[in-house]
């Protein structure tokens, strides 16, 4: 597997404009799947890349939502009524 480096991730994602925090781990993933030989980590090894990079839970959980730049969800929102119309709630 070739090495990223903040120029190829600018070459192979163009128009993304990372950010110093995400051009971090993006180098910490890949030498993870480099040092490990896995191509796909599991979340729970992608969550210890994290930890690894000092990231902590600060706050409390919040609702996923699609990310969308500018807009914030209302504040009763709750993806849980669509989720349990698909039978997954």
């Amino acid at each position: 597997m070739p090495r990223l480096t903040e120029m190829r991730a600018d070459e192979t994602y163009s128009g993304a404009n990372f950010t110093a925090e995400e051009i971090e781990f993006l180098l910490a993933i890949e030498r993870y799947q480099r040092e490990r030989r896995r191509r796909f980590p599991t979340w729970h090894e992608v969550l210890r890349v994290l930890k690894s990079l000092g990231y902590r839970k600060v706050a409390p959980p919040r609702s996923p939502r699609k990310y969308q730049i500018g807009t914030r969800p209302a504040k009763n929102f709750s993806p849980l009524p669509a989720l349990r119309e698909r039978g997954r709630g």
